[in-house]
């Protein structure tokens, strides 16, 4: 009773409450915990990018190159009952895993919302593939052709400008209700550039473009961090600047494209990943968030290889949670996202 009150509260507005409505309705203290309803699926660690603010790079060499499998999918619903929403990304371009269209086919058919984030640049062979997302978004980071592919290494400017144009040409053309939008990571290198990319997505009549600083996808517990917490440093001098052009921009929006801006703020404290979502990676290893995502840094079990309400509500997760409720040490998050 009590925790069927929850999932409605949630789904019924959906939003997500703040911690303390989660604490009251999923009693965390206790053993049993819903399942989520939202999850995070890497569909492949295949990229043919290789951008400046990716870690995809401190991935083992074992873990590159791997496909989701429709069977491995199959798997992961029936295990979570309770997805509603499932975003396809990870440490790789997920139109790249050659099983995509069946999984996105099987997951409509058991009502499943599907989000994703792509680098397009083989959009223009997938178009018939947006009937099934309700959100695609198009990782973005420059409106000049020098520094797009300075920071996204292996782009063609031209390429991806053109595979969203047609992109929106097929929504038009086939009716579709999916929401289209650039997401722009922001940073010391293209922050002089947000005016200008709100503006070519509203040439392109992009539904949306989403800005976030700059994050730290490594933790002190791998050799990589102080290197990205260097670029972090030099982009955060900035953080002040970039939120006030951003708060401009939304504020003298009147376009049909909506501009939205996710801040680097300390998040711990306020984190709810562990609460209601999850993140399972390409091979099956469930870990903390989509920052958090190395199972070789931190995973709480595999998938494949036990079920994941044992996962779920097993030891290791309650001292997880635990630690983000009493703000105890946890070197997962405790610099997240710096």
């Amino acid at each position: 009773m009590f925790l069927t009150k929850a999932i409605k509260f949630l789904i019924t507005r959906k939003r997500i409450p703040p911690k303390s409505k989660i604490l009251d309705y999923f009693k965390v203290r206790r053993k049993i915990m819903p399942l989520p309803f939202f999850a995070q699926i890497e569909p492949t660690t295949r990229c043919n990018f290789n951008c400046v603010t990716c870690t995809r790079t401190t991935l083992n060499p074992s873990r590159l190159n791997r496909d989701l499998t429709l069977e491995e999918f199959k798997i992961i619903l029936e295990q979570i009952p309770s997805l509603i929403e499932i975003k396809l990304q990870g440490m790789g371009e997920p139109f790249l895993n050659p099983h995509l269209e069946e999984i996105l086919e099987y997951g409509k058919k058991q009502k499943i919302s599907f989000y994703t984030i792509t680098n397009g640049s083989v959009l223009k062979f997938y178009k018939h593939l947006l009937q099934y997302f309700d959100f695609l978004t198009i990782s973005f980071d420059s409106s000049s052709k020098e520094n797009f592919e300075k920071i996204r290494r292996g782009a063609k400017f031209e390429e991806i400008i053109e595979n969203a144009k047609e992109l929106i040409h097929y929504k038009i053309q086939h009716k579709l209700k999916t929401k289209i939008g650039f997401n722009t990571v922001v940073s010391h290198l293209n922050y002089q550039e947000i005016n200008a990319i709100v503006e070519l997505a509203k040439n392109l009549k992009l539904d949306y473009v989403g800005f976030v600083e700059v994050e730290n996808w490594t933790t002190p517990l791998e050799k990589e961090f102080e290197i990205e917490r260097e670029f972090i440093r030099e982009s955060r001098k900035y953080s002040q600047e970039i939120k006030n052009i951003i708060e401009n921009v939304i504020k003298k929006n009147n376009s049909f494209t909506q501009v939205s801006f996710y801040s680097s703020q300390k998040r711990k404290s306020i984190c709810t990943w562990p609460f209601y979502r999850v993140f399972i990676t390409v091979d099956g290893f469930v870990t903390p968030c989509c920052i958090r995502m190395n199972p070789q840094v931190f995973n709480f079990g595999n998938i494949f290889e036990e079920t994941f309400e044992k996962i779920w509500n097993g030891e290791k997760y309650l001292k997880f949670r635990e630690s983000l409720i009493k703000d105890l040490p946890n070197p997962v998050c405790d610099f997240c996202p710096d």
